[in-house]
């Protein structure tokens, strides 16, 4: 401390002075003027009382003013303690702790001094630092192994007082997982193995992992289209399929890859597709044939017609005299096809013809081919021998079959 006191001489003569503390320590001065004076002290011992002698001569009068005063130290303070830990995180022999954790424990210093530290783990690693105050203080584990106890020890050193503190920690490990298993396939829509499925559609099937990792999963038919996705969660996954085949069937395979463990499920799926819906038979060519002739003659006819799913065809024809034929057939689609018929009576008539197919699906009738049955005779004479031959059918038979009527 700086221990002072005012001198002043009344009169305002110069003067002497000297202080001087018990411990020895002074200070002084001559032929000084009027002020406060003073004298340094250091290195001074705890709770001891000191006596300062303050002397000062006047140089005018040869006068001398002397006194004496006291003062007492402090008491001793404590000791300087060393820094103090807290409660370390995680718990002094906690358990199921996981394999990478940040270990941490406040570290704080009663006096608020600087301290060095240093936390280190039986595994080798390690951290710490120098010159530092107050706080937590922590040290970064990884790779640690399951089912192991690891022991932490952390040292700190007081730089005001060079006093250390050190303590030992531990902690165990979480136990050993069963094995990671890998995505798990649920049942696809449509259902394995189902028939008469559109030609556009969405295949789709829940993927789920076990331990809810995410997964990579690709879902591929063997049409060519795909569909798939990274890092995904558990779920339903779909494929859309468009411009499929009738009567085919698709196989799809499901790939689902376990980021966590790696490990790959796939499988196999099909479905086949509808048949082609049945279409009839296009309407038949008009008939060809004979567009006059005789009655009570044979005449030949014929026809085709395709069908547009390749089915086989069956033709019924209809004479125009109130005739129709029965279904004639099988034939091959786009085939020519013959019927014959013999008219009985005299007249024109209409031949037309239709088909069906194998499904019973049925055409519409051909452009109608007309007739003449008998051959029709202009000349007066033979139009007089037709009406007598109407009147007396059964007179000039020879004649009438010349004439073809």
């Amino acid at each position: 401390l700086t221990w002072s006191i005012p001198i002043n001489d009344p009169e305002g003569d110069l003067f002497d002075w000297v202080i001087q503390c018990s411990n020895g320590q002074i200070n002084g001065g001559t032929d000084d003027s009027n002020g406060t004076k003073q004298v340094i002290l250091s290195d001074l011992d705890y709770s001891t009382t000191y006596t300062v002698s303050v002397d000062a001569a006047d140089l005018g009068s040869g006068e001398m003013t002397s006194a004496w005063y006291t003062f007492t130290t402090m008491e001793s303070p404590p000791p300087n303690n060393p820094p103090v830990f807290g409660a370390p995180s995680p718990a002094n022999g906690s358990i199921n702790q996981p394999l990478s954790l940040t270990w941490s424990i406040p570290i704080n210093d009663p006096e608020g001094d600087l301290f060095d530290w240093v936390i280190q783990c039986s595994n080798g690693q390690i951290n710490g630092a120098s010159d530092d105050s107050n706080g937590t203080k922590q040290v970064i584990l990884s790779d640690l192994d399951y089912s192991t106890t690891y022991t932490v020890s952390v040292d700190a050193a007081d730089l005001g007082s060079g006093e250390m503190t050190s303590a030992w920690y531990t902690f165990t490990t979480m136990e050993s997982p069963p094995p990671n298993n890998p995505p798990v396939f649920g049942a696809p829509s449509p259902a394995n193995g189902s028939i008469n499925q559109p030609l556009s559609l969405t295949w789709s099937i829940p993927i789920n992992d076990p331990e809810g990792d995410l997964f990579d999963w690709v879902i591929q038919c063997s049409n060519g289209q795909i569909n798939g996705a990274s890092d995904d969660s558990n779920g339903t996954k779909q494929l859309s399929l468009s411009g499929l085949d009738y009567s085919t069937t698709y196989t799809v395979s499901v790939d689902a890859a376990d980021l966590g463990s790696g490990e790959m499920t796939s499988a196999w799926y099909t479905f086949t597709t509808q048949q082609q819906p049945n279409v009839p038979p296009e309407k038949p060519d008009r008939p060809s044939g004979e567009t006059s002739g005789k009655i009570k003659t044979k005449y030949t006819y014929t026809t085709s017609t395709s069908d547009p799913d390749n089915d086989q065809v069956w033709y019924q024809w209809d004479w125009g005299d109130g005739s129709q034929s029965a279904w004639l057939g099988p034939y091959q689609s786009g085939a020519v096809v013959t019927a014959e018929h013999t008219w009985t009576t005299r007249g024109d008539y209409s031949i037309k013809v239709k088909a069906k197919d194998t499904e019973d699906a049925e055409s519409d009738w051909s452009d109608p081919l007309a007739i003449t049955m008998p051959v029709s005779y202009d000349h007066p004479i033979l139009q007089i021998l037709q009406a007598l031959f109407d009147m007396f059918p059964n007179a000039f038979p020879l004649l009438q079959h010349l004439m073809g009527y």
